[in-house]
């Protein structure tokens, strides 16, 4: 779900124009820039502090238990499959932050034009939501997920700390971008980001 199917969607973005306006790459350069590594190192530790809270701070959350002898936390307990659940909502929200490494706000620029990654993306939220809700009963014993599936509350939870991906990735544009403000002209490092040139459009 999150490895070969994110691979093939984002193999399947189509050339811009764009490309043809960025400078040349000297082949010893290192093939991950800085805005890259701000995001692996922003986006990392959004998703594993995020991970870790969730697997020791539990006792907010509602409908842990579906019935009386449910246990709270553990092997096919409804804690450990909302830690399933995120962590995979975590990979396909991030997936539209991928798809631009330059620092863009426009995540969604192009998408219309791309319709097998809007497939394998919807594919991939609709097959999650088959594994954790319907087959349930089923996979609790493969995947030691709760064989009642997460109520409608834990899934607006799982939503919400899955798209916080994005949020994450635009302040890390942000402060990309401040830095670039701040450190001069004349400064080897001042490379300026995509996102603080003019907007561009879209290539038919």
């Amino acid at each position: 779900i999150m490895d070969s199917a994110a691979s093939v969607a984002l193999a399947s973005e189509p050339p811009t124009d764009e490309l043809l306006e960025r400078p040349p790459v000297n082949r010893n350069d290192s093939i991950i820039t800085k805005q890259m590594l701000m995001n692996m190192i922003g986006i990392a530790a959004y998703e594993v502090g995020l991970m870790v809270f969730l697997l020791y701070e539990y006792e907010w959350i509602p409908d842990l238990k579906d019935k009386h002898d449910d246990p709270m936390t553990g092997p096919k307990s409804r804690h450990y499959t909302m830690l399933f659940n995120i962590f995979v909502l975590l990979q396909v929200f991030n997936e539209y932050n991928a798809r631009f490494l330059r620092g863009e706000w426009q995540i969604w620029r192009g998408l219309t034009k791309n319709p097998l990654y809007l497939f394998i993306s919807i594919g991939t939220m609709v097959l999650q939501v088959i594994m954790v809700q319907i087959a349930a009963p089923v996979l609790t014993f493969a995947l030691k997920i709760h064989p009642a599936g997460l109520s409608w509350k834990q899934w607006l939870i799982c939503l919400g700390f899955g798209a916080g991906t994005l949020v994450v990735q635009q302040i890390l544009n942000r402060c990309r971008l401040l830095f670039m403000m701040l450190v001069p002209k004349g400064d080897p490092q001042h490379v300026q980001p995509e996102s603080a040139k003019s907007p561009e459009t879209t290539p038919e």
